[in-house]
Formats: C-alpha cells, structure tokens, sequence
C-alpha cells in the first residue's frame, strides 16, 4: 500500500502559514493502524492454525518532497504491507481502510497535531491523503486439515520424533488461486529456517535425507485413506 499525504509548502520560521506532510504522514498512518488492528484482531482460528503472528499492517519505507531543512514539505509519502492471516480477505481491508481515508480527508483536523502551531488546516487549504495498494494481492494461505495433513505430521513424528507444526506470514504466490479452484496442494521443503531470505541461502545434505524420508513415510501413510 501506498499513502500519500499532501501538505502545504512553507518556510520552517512561519510553520502557522503551511501543512507539514511529514507530521501528517505520521499521524495518518497511525490512524489507519489502528484502525486496521481493531478491525483484523488476532482470532481463535490463528490458535488452532498455530500462527506466531496475527494479521499486521506496517509502514517499510518513507520519503518526502525534496527541499532544504528550513522547508516544511509539502508531501510525504508512506509505503508498507500487509499481511493477512488467511481468515480475513484482503478485500475487506481495502474497503475499511478507503472508509477511514475518506474520514480524514473530509476532516484532517481530527489528527493530533504536533506543537501550538502545527495545523492540517489553514485559510484556504486542508490536507489531504491518496491511498493506493498494488495491482497483484497474494492472500493468506491455511492448508486443509485433512488426513493426508495428519499422515504427512506422522511421517514427520516418525523420521525426526517430534512434530511441531506453526504458520507464518510469508508470501507465495498462485497456491491460494489454486487451492481455491480446488487443488489439495502440499508444498514441501526442508531447508532451514535460520538461512530463510539469508544473504546466502543453503540447506544441509542431512535434512535432504531426512526429507527423503519423510516423503517415503508419508506415501506409506497415505495407503488406505
């Protein structure tokens, strides 16, 4: 998503005369959190599924128009994701986020402001927001617990003698559209979790023998369901 906040341009001796983007750009994206972790909570779904995290809305990357230091700028903009667990859709959080944008820009001067002269509104102008998210929404993924599921944990339990399943935030793209359409998809790997998105990714040769195992273990499994 993308959050652009436009001010007003003034000089930083007589701020009462502008919008600081940048103050509005803070405040904002509070707002929209908030509004976000009231509207997604944590659920009990996410318990059974074992996610260690819920539903999160967060601000990555900021930048601002481009002037000296003594400038108040008159625009900032605000980047960040998403990342939904798979018990919300992200077209709600499209529609609930908009409504919330339409609020502030029919009244930006809700926000806290920041000191006795930093305003969103001054004679002639108000501040204003454009929210804007991607063109391509990977949605959050909950495999099915069927029991090729529990065959597959078994098999895990035998070769390694334990198994404790969890759930992530990450993204992969196109399994969602496919299990919808139908697919009992299981994407397997055995690599490690410390070396995930590491600057050099590896795995071990040991935990591919034991993976090869598992798969062995979880076909013998499957015989007779």
């Amino acid at each position: 998503w993308d959050l652009k906040c436009n001010g007003m341009l003034c000089h930083s001796g007589m701020p009462q005369q502008g919008i600081n983007a940048v103050e509005l750009a803070m405040e904002a994206t509070k707002y929209l959190q908030d509004v976000f972790y009231e509207q997604f909570p944590a659920c009990d779904k996410e318990k059974e599924y074992y996610f260690r995290t819920p539903s999160t809305m967060k601000p990555t990357q900021i930048s601002c128009a481009k002037g000296g230091l003594n400038q108040i700028p008159q625009w900032c903009l605000v980047q960040g994701d998403v990342r939904l667990t798979p018990f919300y859709t992200m077209e709600q959080v499209k529609k609930v986020l908009r409504e919330a944008v339409t609020r502030l820009n029919e009244d930006p001067t809700c926000l806290p402001s920041h000191g006795p002269v930093s305003k969103y509104a001054v004679p002639g102008k108000k501040a204003s927001l454009e929210l804007r998210f991607g063109e391509y929404v990977m949605h959050g993924i909950a495999c099915n617990l069927t029991p090729y599921y529990h065959a597959l944990c078994s098999a895990i339990k035998q070769v390694r003698k334990e198994c404790q399943p969890y759930s992530v935030s990450g993204s992969l793209p196109l399994v969602k559209e496919m299990q919808d359409a139908g697919f009992n998809i299981f994407m397997l790997g055995f690599g490690l979790m410390s070396s995930y998105h590491a600057d050099n990714e590896y795995c071990l040769l040991s935990d591919m023998e034991q993976g090869v195992e598992i798969l062995a273990s979880w076909i013998a499994n499957c015989e007779g369901i």
